[in-house]
């Protein structure tokens, strides 16, 4: 064994490594890593452990070792937080020198595979809802708590994490998604929210939301509506002297009169219609006064 490496007879701390791995929690890093214990060892066969990685060539891994490495590290950093590793520390605690690459490298082997693009199922949509529908406190979410009991729900070997959860919700499962056809006043309110607000997408929604009976736009379906808005008007745009609205300053001059050619499209519409339904007119009636009646719909109406 390399002068560098500790040994039971030699180094003080190896209590103090076994006392931290007692605040592990093998069934929430399951969830993440390829674990090959499933408890955790006595502290006497924690020396044995030791002591039998030692067997074998330097070459080659054996299960011990493999096991011990997993221990050690978890001792060290007990929820395996990313960028938080000491390879130092651990090479000093292993029964062989090994460099700090390839005990870096074999860790990350025990990785279980996450596939951020994986399709979701129609198992996991259900899962997801029914743990979200179940919170108590479904105003104040704490995704990551979320995540975790979705994936020991599911038990996949597809790990979903806390970002994955909250946007299948946000965009897919939300009972309070608006997927209703677009209106002129809904699509009118967007593009001034739009103007005041940037790509301030959540806020937008929000926003929005409150002229809708709190029936939400996802933020991918404004994206999608800003994006045609740039297919349609991109290049059609005039430009306007002055406006009353209020601009956010993230936008350049193209597209603030993009949008504000929009809006003047959409009032223009909105007006022709309130004529086409009303029309005002003076009507003589049979007592010779004049009087201000109003038609609406081929109906006379009398003020």
């Amino acid at each position: 064994m390399n002068s560098s490496q500790s040994s039971f007879t030699d180094l003080n701390d190896w209590a103090l490594v076994y006392q931290n791995l007692q605040t592990i929690e093998p069934e929430y890093l399951s969830l993440k890593l390829k674990l090959h214990f499933k408890t955790l060892p006595n502290f006497d066969d924690f020396i044995k452990l030791y002591e039998s990685s030692k067997i074998g060539c330097d070459e080659v891994w054996n299960q011990n070792e493999e096991i011990f490495l997993q221990l050690v590290v978890l001792s060290l950093n007990p929820r395996c937080i990313k960028n938080r590793f000491d390879w130092e520390k651990v090479q000093k605690l292993m029964p062989k020198q090994r460099s700090l690459s390839e005990l870096c490298f074999k860790f990350q082997s025990f990785y279980k595979a996450q596939l951020p693009r994986q399709p979701w199922s129609s198992f996991e949509d259900k899962t997801l809802l029914k743990i979200i529908l179940d919170n108590t406190s479904r105003c104040k979410k704490k995704w990551s708590s979320i995540a975790n009991q979705y994936n020991l729900i599911c038990k996949s070997e597809i790990l979903r994490n806390a970002k994955q959860c909250r946007e299948r919700w946000n965009n897919k499962l939300d009972p309070q998604i608006n997927r209703e056809p677009w209106s002129k006043s809904e699509e009118l309110h967007f593009l001034q929210l739009l103007l005041q607000n940037g790509r301030r997408w959540a806020d937008i929604s929000l926003k929005l939301s409150m002229i809708t009976k709190y029936k939400r736009r996802t933020e991918f379906a404004l994206k999608h509506k800003f994006k045609q808005l740039q297919k349609h008007y991109g290049h059609k745009a005039k430009r306007l002297n002055k406006t009353d609205f209020e601009i956010s300053p993230r936008w350049n001059i193209q597209e603030i009169d993009m949008i504000l050619s929009k809006i003047e499209i959409l009032q223009e519409k909105s007006k022709k219609i309130l004529t086409q339904e009303y029309s005002f007119c003076e009507f003589l009636s049979l007592d010779s006064e004049f009087s201000l009646v109003i038609i609406k719909n081929g109906c006379l109406i009398k003020l």
